[in-house]
């Protein structure tokens, strides 16, 4: 009875993904150590290095169509309108913003 049970454990924890699943049972063993080249991570490293690079590239590229946008869009308005989109009217004395300690 106990040989039934431990094989039964045993099938139910190789076809889980638990203990000698995936082809790592007595005899099979992949040495992982010796799968990868000597070099394979120097690659790697320098492979993320250049799309690092690249992204940063993009991504200054990107700021700089948004700030000449920007521009752009501000000329326009100022075209537009005849004066810039920050000037802003002077708020008008004694008015709703005077301060409630005065009185």
């Amino acid at each position: 009875m106990k040989a039934m049970t431990l094989a039964a454990l045993l099938m139910q924890m190789t076809s889980a993904g638990g203990a000698g699943s995936e082809g790592k049972r007595a005899g099979n063993h992949v040495d992982e150590a010796n799968a990868h080249p000597q070099g394979a991570v120097t690659e790697e490293i320098t492979s993320l290095k250049g799309e690092i690079t690249s992204l940063k590239e993009q991504f200054r590229l990107a700021r700089e169509r948004q700030r000449l946008a920007a521009e752009e869009k501000a000329r326009l308005e100022e075209a537009r309108y005849g004066v810039t989109p920050k000037a802003t009217p002077a708020p008008a004395a004694g008015g709703s913003g005077a301060s409630a300690h005065a009185r």
